[in-house]
C-alpha cells in the first residue's frame, strides 16, 4: 500500500483528485495547453520533415523562430515551450527521487526564461556578416510549403495535419463550409473558413494561445497587486488598513468590464495592453481575500515568535505568513484565469480586441455578423465553454479540498 502524501498540500490535491469532475477539468485544461503549445506543428504550411537533395531537415523548427512567421512574444514563449517540453519532462522524471516537485518545476521555469532571453540576443553569425539572434526576421523558405511537397517533385515531406497558416488568406476561401477542399493546398478546411478566407481550425488552435496567455498573465498581474496590497493591509492594520481598504472599495465600486471597455477603447488594442488592463482592474477581490488570511495568520504563535526574534516585517509577511495563506490564492487564481478568458473573448466579440490576433471572441463576432454560417459560432463558443468549465471545475475541486468544512 503506498504511503499517504506527506505535505498538507499533497493531501489536499489527493483529496481533490478523487472527484471525477476535477480530473476531467485537469485533463481538459492540459489538452488545451498542449494544443496551444504545439499549434505550429498541428497547423502550418512549413513541413514537419523534409527530405530533399540536401538531405533530411525539419523546416518547422526554423519557421517557429522566424519573426516573419511568429512576431509576437507570446508565440515565441509557446514555441520555446514546445521545443523544451520533452527535455523538461525527462528532467522531472529523472530527478524525481532527488528533487521535490516544486524544485523541479522551478528549474524548468528558470530554463524556459533563460531560453526566452537567449534566443533574442544576437549571438549567431550571419551569412552576410555580423551576428543575429535565433529569433530574427528571415525569408520564408517556399520550398518547404505544402505546394512544393505536392508539385515540386524534388523530395517528399511530412506536413502538419492542418496545412494552413492561421494568418494566411486563400483565394476563393471566403465563408466556405466545413470540409471544403482548398484548391491552393489540396487539403480540407475541417471547420470551414471565415469572412477573410482564414482556416477556422488553424485559428482555433492559435486562439487557444491568446486565451491562455491573457488568462495567466492578467491573473498573475492581479494576484501580484492584490497580494501586496492585501498583505500590507492585513498585517499592518490600523490607519494603513483603513486607507488601503478604502482604495479596494473604490476599485470594487467600478463595474470591471465597463472599466476595461473604457480603457481599451482609449488605448491601443494590442494583446499586451489588454492583458495589462484586465490585470490592473481585477485585483480588488484578491486583495480582500489576502487581507482576511493575513488578519487570521498575524495572531498565530509562529508570527509572535518571529517578531520576538527581531525578523524584518517584510520577511515575516512574505517568508512566513504568505506560504500559509497560499491555498486561497490558488483557488482564486483558477477562477481568475477563467474570468480573464471570458473578459478577452468579450472584448474581441465587441470588436475591441487585438485585430491581428486569432481570438475566439473575434470568430464569435464573425458568426454574429454572419448568422447563416453556424460553424463560426459553434467552434469558438464550444471552446470557450469547455475551457472556462474546466478551469471552474479545477477551482471548485481545490476549494473543497482546502476547505476544512467540506473535507470533514
Amino acid at each position: 500500500m503506498p504511503d499517504a502524501p506527506a505535505s498538507p498540500f499533497a493531501r489536499a490535491l489527493a483529496s481533490a483528485w478523487r472527484h471525477w469532475w476535477f480530473r476531467l477539468g485537469c485533463v481538459s485544461g492540459a489538452v488545451f495547453a498542449l494544443l496551444a503549445t504545439y499549434a505550429p506543428f498541428l497547423a502550418g504550411e512549413a513541413a514537419l520533415l523534409w527530405v530533399g537533395p540536401d538531405g533530411l531537415s525539419a523546416p518547422v523548427i526554423a519557421d517557429i523562430f522566424n519573426r516573419n512567421s511568429y512576431a509576437k512574444h507570446h508565440d515565441l514563449l509557446f514555441n520555446l515551450l514546445a521545443v523544451l517540453l520533452p527535455a523538461m519532462a525527462g528532467f522531472c522524471w529523472l530527478a524525481r527521487r532527488r528533487l521535490t516537485l516544486a524544485s523541479r518545476l522551478r528549474w524548468c521555469v528558470v530554463a524556459l526564461v533563460a531560453a526566452f532571453v537567449l534566443v533574442q540576443i544576437p549571438l549567431l553569425p550571419r551569412a552576410s556578416g555580423g551576428v543575429q539572434a535565433l529569433w530574427s526576421e528571415r525569408p520564408v523558405t517556399q520550398l518547404t510549403s505544402i505546394t512544393a511537397a505536392r508539385d515540386g517533385g524534388e523530395g517528399w515531406a511530412i506536413l502538419a495535419p492542418i496545412p494552413h497558416r492561421w494568418d494566411a488568406t486563400y483565394r476563393g476561401a471566403v465563408l466556405r463550409p466545413p470540409g471544403w477542399v482548398n484548391p491552393a493546398s489540396g487539403a480540407r478546411c475541417w471547420l470551414g473558413t471565415d469572412p477573410s478566407g482564414h482556416d477556422v481550425a488553424a485559428r482555433m488552435l492559435f486562439g487557444a494561445r491568446i486565451s491562455l496567455t491573457i488568462g495567466f498573465v492578467a491573473t498573475g498581474i492581479a494576484l501580484l497587486i492584490g497580494t501586496i496590497i492585501g498583505a500590507v493591509s492585513g498585517f499592518m492594520g490600523g490607519k494603513v488598513d483603513l486607507i488601503l481598504q478604502r482604495l479596494v472599495e473604490i476599485m470594487m465600486c467600478f463595474p470591471t468590464f465597463l472599466l476595461i471597455l473604457a480603457v481599451v477603447a482609449m488605448t491601443s488594442r494590442d494583446i499586451f495592453i489588454i492583458m495589462l488592463v484586465i490585470g490592473l482592474t481585477s485585483w480588488a477581490g484578491t486583495a480582500r481575500l489576502v487581507r482576511g488570511e493575513f488578519l487570521s495568520q498575524s495572531v498565530r504563535d509562529y508570527v509572535t515568535a518571529a517578531r520576538s526574534l527581531g525578523l524584518p516585517t517584510g520577511r515575516i509577511m512574505f517568508r512566513h505568513v504568505l506560504p500559509n495563506a497560499i491555498a486561497p490564492l490558488l483557488i482564486s487564481a483558477t477562477f481568475g484565469i477563467a474570468g480573464s478568458v471570458l473578459g478577452e473573448s468579450g472584448l474581441s466579440f465587441l470588436g475591441l480586441g487585438d485585430p491581428r490576433a486569432a481570438s475566439w471572441g473575434q470568430l464569435l463576432n464573425h458568426g454574429r455578423e454572419n448568422p447563416s454560417f453556424a460553424w463560426l459560432i459553434y467552434a469558438p463558443g464550444l471552446a470557450i465553454f469547455v475551457l472556462v468549465l474546466a478551469l471552474n471545475a479545477v477551482g471548485e475541486g481545490l476549494r473543497q479540498a482546502f476547505d476544512p468544512k467540506a473535507s470533514s
